[in-house]
């Protein structure tokens, strides 16, 4: 058991409930073993371990995750506009993608469409506060399963016996309700003399590894609840399945004989030109569609920090991309300008490679992210050609998490690094999930599962 001065101060920053579970397992050292977190040790997140000890945070701390969130994905959804005035060529040049693909990523977008749409960010708790990393963009984000294991976590007799103790009262409302609440809002709204809401979900290959993508019988649970809930006047149903299985008659997305008002895809972007014609018509809410591929792309996160003293934006807004983004650039020949001093990119790169993350603008799971003080100086010169050779990658100035305290092993507890994964459906926040990694075993500087990292919930406490 290692725990450091600077790992309780970094707790200190999210709650008192947070400091209140570090003196709880000193104060009973036998809570390090693993095997009594049957319930949760039992959750399958397929490729990704659950870690047994949640997160805390204050109401404070969740309006600044909530902040942060909003204000970062207000700011990525308008870069096609704002940046590039919507124009294809432009943007095509600047992500290095064919303009063809990127006019199909913005057919039928409105400023409605997007005010709408699902994200969630990624951020660090550095010491200079919350900082942005990357925007995932897409329906299907991973993160989802975690709303259905949060009660298994207030189960556990360790996690129920420590907030018994303390008094410390869980508020969390379930992600997939906000969700629900959310998309109905938007359908009554664009459909007010309907007499019915249907949903489709849309999952490629449905049938064959659905499972591993959403909760089909507790999602139909939720919405049906919550409809009855939110408009009990209305009725409603909620479908699964793929594309195939969706019918275009007069314009409008029939599943089974009913109309469809909302579609939810989870397809990575991908909708048929048949299904897209009915919602660029206006007769069906689509969440996420072609934009999120787009809005995903890393390189859009450094489009902000460019402009970042433009008056292509606010001053508020200004100050939202210099608080949340650290400092990001696309990797192109020529000079840069890095906290005042100008240099070669390729010089730069070499030169500050232990503040520099290189990045494909495209990459998932923190694949090829190389982290420059964890690369030798020899690696770190090839991945610099191959960064100005795919003409799609970026840097970004090196950020560190703080120490936070979670178990580890079969019997032990120590300083992890954390991704602070944060959904935003639309306007509302709908929470926020953990990814944690012991920092000595955190030798490439990226969290994720390859390299070992667990997933486990937030809660927000009233104490």
């Amino acid at each position: 058991m290692d725990i450091t001065n600077e790992i309780r101060e970094a707790h200190k920053k999210l709650s008192q409930c947070s400091v209140k579970f570090i003196d709880y397992v000193e104060r009973n050292p036998h809570i390090l073993d693993r095997s009594l977190y049957k319930g949760v040790m039992a959750i399958d997140f397929k490729l990704i371990i659950p870690q047994p000890w949640p997160g805390f945070v204050d109401s404070r701390m969740r309006l600044r995750l909530e902040e942060a969130g909003k204000d970062v994905f207000r700011l990525v959804k308008a870069v096609p506009q704002r940046i590039f005035g919507n124009d294809a060529q432009k943007i095509s040049e600047y992500l290095n993608i064919p303009p063809g693909i990127v006019e199909r990523q913005l057919d039928g977008v409105t400023p409605e469409h997007l005010k709408g749409i699902l994200g969630r960010g990624d951020f660090l708790f550095s010491p200079s506060g919350l900082k942005c990393l990357e925007y995932n963009v897409t329906a299907s984000v991973g993160g989802w399963s975690i709303a259905f294991t949060e009660p298994i976590y207030l189960k556990e007799p360790i996690i129920a016996d420590f907030l018994e103790e303390t008094g410390a009262k869980v508020r969390n409302r379930s992600l997939v309700v906000i969700f629900f609440e959310h998309i109905l809002e938007d359908a009554v709204t664009k459909y007010p003399d309907a007499r019915e809401i249907n949903v489709a979900v849309a999952i490629e290959r449905y049938g064959e590894h659905s499972d591993k993508v959403i909760q089909k019988t507790q999602m139909d649970n939720v919405f049906r609840e919550t409809l009855r809930r939110q408009y009990p006047h209305l009725d409603g149903n909620i479908f699964f399945g793929d594309y195939p299985q969706m019918d275009v008659v007069d314009n409008r997305l029939i599943v089974k004989g009913k109309r469809i008002h909302v579609l939810m895809e989870m397809h990575f972007g991908e909708v048929p030109f048949r299904i897209m014609e009915v919602f660029k018509a206006g007769n069906i809410l689509l969440y996420d569609g072609p934009i999120a591929p787009l809005l995903a792309n890393k390189l859009f996160i450094a489009s902000l920090s460019e402009h970042k003293d433009s008056d292509l934006f606010s001053p508020e807004e200004r100050e939202i991309i210099k608080k949340y983004i650290p400092w990001t650039r696309k990797v192109v020949p020529g000079d840069i300008t890095y906290h005042g001093e100008t240099l070669d990119m390729e010089q730069l790169l070499v030169s500050h490679r232990e503040n520099m993350v290189l990045k494909p603008s495209d990459g998932l799971g923190g694949e090829s992210v190389c982290v420059g003080r964890h690369t030798s100086g020899l690696l770190w010169k090839e991945m610099i050609k191959v960064a100005f050779r795919n003409k799609n990658w970026l840097v970004q100035e090196y950020v560190g998490s703080l120490p936070f305290l979670y178990q580890t092993g079969d019997n032990d507890c120590c300083g992890h690094d954390v991704v602070w994964g944060v959904f935003i459906f639309g306007e509302y926040y709908a929470g926020t999930f953990l990814r944690v990694l012991p920092k000595k075993k955190n030798v490439k500087g990226v969290i994720n599962a390859h390299q070992g990292a667990e997933i486990t919930v937030m809660f927000e406490v009233d104490e």
